[in-house]
């Protein structure tokens, strides 16, 4: 399944091109991530002070905006970065700032935002996801995909057939 979530920016003046992020949430990235839950969650138990960890990631698809580059784009990019904007906004993410989008949803290359050290935050109930803008002193942090968003991911997968388990 895909996601769309709506991302902040530690610099509240800026976050150019870094509005929201694409996961391709497959059964086995969800296991992985119900997987380092539990693992906080017994480290928790040894030392209740843990609050979160952090894991490199490399399955998110981009971090984008469907509106900075308009202004500059040609036609045909312009028409397909208004209508993931279009899509979005009929999504409500805005208010919801978590999105199912279709398998087909696609962000055009001229919106998506160049960062760095993407990782993911594995927190005791919900993941999240923090990136650095490249060229930037500042980092864009996405919302939280709770545990049952996870768990319907894992489902929808095993529904294809018994996903992988991967290492943690």
């Amino acid at each position: 399944m895909k996601i769309v979530l709506k991302v902040s920016s530690s610099n509240e003046n800026e976050s150019p091109g870094c509005d929201f992020v694409l996961i391709d949430l497959t059964a086995e990235v969800a296991v992985r991530a119900l997987g380092r839950i539990q693992m906080l969650r017994d480290q928790k138990k040894q030392d209740p002070e843990i609050d979160e960890t952090y894991y490199w990631t490399y399955f998110i698809e981009c971090f984008f905006s469907p509106w900075p580059s308009l202004a500059r784009a040609e036609k045909d990019v312009e028409a397909t970065g208004l209508a993931v904007a279009e899509l979005l906004g009929t999504l409500r993410i805005e208010d919801t700032e978590l999105a199912f989008v279709p398998a087909t949803f696609e962000v055009p290359p001229g919106q998506v935002a160049a960062v760095e050290c993407e990782q993911m935050i594995v927190r005791e109930n919900a993941i999240a996801f923090i990136a650095i803008r490249k060229h930037a002193s500042f980092y864009v942090q996405s919302t939280e995909i709770p545990i049952p968003v996870l768990e319907a991911a894992v489902a929808e997968g095993s529904s294809a057939g018994p996903p992988a388990s991967p290492p943690l």
